[in-house]
């Protein structure tokens, strides 16, 4: 039997020489500099624009980050980054100089597979100048490798084996892009010299403070970087005959056999020690065929939830539907299902009363649950027409919850809504006083500059507001202290003459990293999606 791979017809290089270098310049500084997770009140495009009327390059040399921490629907929390602006485009305008080389290195590693390895990685969108998701769409382009991959090159797949690498992006060696690019030898040989693959080695290392183990998550241009070295890994599991999907660092590896199964693993561990990458043993596994192709709970789902006779989903079936997620949440553990399930919600037809009820029970699951905050916005408040009081009792128990267990990323979130939908929160109306010094004492810089925000705007953006001027004081110490980590908080509540050198500059030319919406119009409702 000859393997014929039918699903999705383009190639992983068709993907890469589809996106100019100028385009994957923008694409990574103007809308791949905020990681997704983040409340939408921020934006590089200002950024972008004002990097395009310079006529000399920013300042070399290291700079430290901001750091913030993400709740995973696995409860436990990841840790991402923001860069330094000023190094995060100068390791754009590296990547951007040297895009078709990389290209030719994206050509050498993957032009002989019969379909794409890799499904998640850069690629040119129809009327979007982003260049990078998490989440793809167009099956009709992407395809259904698996389907193949259950009989190829004359073999039943038997088994399944699933694997990942340990904390890829804070892994990864910037020292082992060289080694991918032109070989370990050529690299270590050439370890000093200035060449492109050097530069980008140390553009990685300048964003982390001269750090040479770990990429940001967050920022698009690491998941770009991380392909580098992973495209290479794939070569050489294919050209051993192993046939797999990769979504960033999960392995699904389809084998006739459970001992192909174990030398896939050896033969994986293998590949990534050779960039000092170490697999998970802990989330490795060898699964017997044949198993359903979606998830089992997908399944369970799939007729959920029943439309009645009035043509829309009733108050009854919203609840069973909701009430069967929860049920298969808790019983596998998996709280994807969660997610699966309040976007499912959205795009059906409901009545109004199941409006009411799907919205007040997301809303309760998010008090519990606080990483489907991120959600509510786009898949809740607005397709089952939430009111903003009930959003304001939402977010005054979120506010009150997450003091409590020191949760900032929840904190950010409750006062995100409050900004966006123009109403004051409880604990900042009783003793803002109180509340301010608890930002402050967090040391956290989303929590400071989303605080510094909601105070502005309550005073319509007067800086001589009461309630700013502690926190821009805090600012104050903060840029003479610690830039790096609070650039963020400090550029936004400072004038120009507080600010020095390169960040000066930009805050004379009006530069903002704040969305433009939020910033002219202080009641405004409508901020703007990236």
């Amino acid at each position: 039997m000859v393997s014929v791979f039918t699903s999705g017809n383009k190639k992983y290089t068709d993907f890469m020489d589809e996106i100019s270098s100028d385009e994957l310049y923008e694409g990574l500084l103007a809308h791949g500099f905020f990681a997704e997770k983040l409340p939408p009140v921020f934006t590089a495009v200002p950024f972008f624009n004002y990097c395009q009327t310079l006529s000399a390059p920013f300042e070399a040399g290291w700079n430290e980050y901001i750091t913030f921490r993400v709740m995973r629907n696995i409860s436990i929390p990841r840790l991402m980054g923001i860069p330094n602006p000023f190094k995060y485009q100068i390791a754009c305008s590296e990547l951007r100089d040297n895009w078709y080389k990389l290209r030719d290195h994206f050509h050498a590693q993957t032009d002989g597979h019969s379909y794409r390895v890799s499904r998640i990685h850069v690629r040119k969108e129809y009327d979007k100048k982003r260049i990078f998701e998490m989440n793809y769409k167009n099956w009709r382009v992407d395809g259904n490798p698996e389907l193949d991959l259950l009989m190829h090159d004359n073999k039943t797949s038997r088994f399944i084996v699933q694997a990942d690498i340990s904390t890829c992006f804070p892994s990864i060696y910037t020292h082992s892009i060289p080694w991918a690019l032109v070989g370990k030898e050529i690299a270590k040989q050439t370890v000093h010299e200035d060449t492109w693959y050097n530069r980008i080695d140390q553009v990685c290392s300048d964003m982390r403070n001269g750090e040479t183990h770990g990429l940001l998550i967050g920022p698009h241009a690491s998941n770009l970087l991380s392909e580098i070295i992973l495209t290479v890994v794939d070569k050489k599991l294919y050209d051993k005959g192993y046939r797999y999907v990769r979504n960033i660092d999960d392995y699904d590896c389809y084998v006739d056999s459970y001992d192909a199964a174990q030398r896939f693993l050896r033969d994986l561990e293998e590949a990534l020690r050779e960039f000092d990458l170490p697999l998970n043993h802990k989330k490795t596994k060898v699964i017997e065929l044949p198993i359903g192709m979606e998830k089992n709970w997908k399944h369970q789902l799939s007729d959920l939830p029943k439309v009645g006779e009035s043509g829309m989903v009733e108050y009854p079936q919203v609840n069973t539907f909701i009430d069967t997620a929860l049920t298969l949440a808790t019983a596998t553990g998996d709280f994807a299902i969660i997610n699966y399930a309040i976007k499912k919600l959205r795009g059906a037809k409901l009545s109004g009363n199941g409006k009411k009820l799907a919205a007040k029970r997301i809303m309760h699951m998010a008090t519990l649950y606080p990483y489907l905050l991120h959600l509510l916005e786009e898949y809740v408040f607005a397709p089952h027409d939430v009111d903003a009081s009930d959003i304001k009792v939402l977010s005054d128990t979120v506010y009150r919850n997450a003091v409590n267990q020191n949760d900032y990323e929840s904190l950010c979130y409750s006062i995100y809504f409050a900004i966006r939908f123009d109403f004051v929160l409880e604990e900042f109306e009783n003793n803002y006083v109180r509340a301010q010094d608890y930002v402050i004492k967090s040391k956290d810089c989303l929590l400071l500059i989303m605080t510094w925000i909601y105070f502005m705007k309550q005073n319509h953006w007067k800086r001589d507001a009461t309630q700013v001027k502690p926190l821009n004081k805090v600012a104050m110490e903060l840029t003479n202290t610690d830039m790096d980590r609070y650039w963020l908080f400090c550029y936004e509540a400072l004038s120009s003459g507080s600010l020095p050198g390169q960040w000066s500059s930009m805050k004379q030319a009006g530069i903002s990293f704040i969305r433009k919406e939020i910033v002219d119009d202080a009641t405004s409702t409508n901020i703007e999606s990236n």
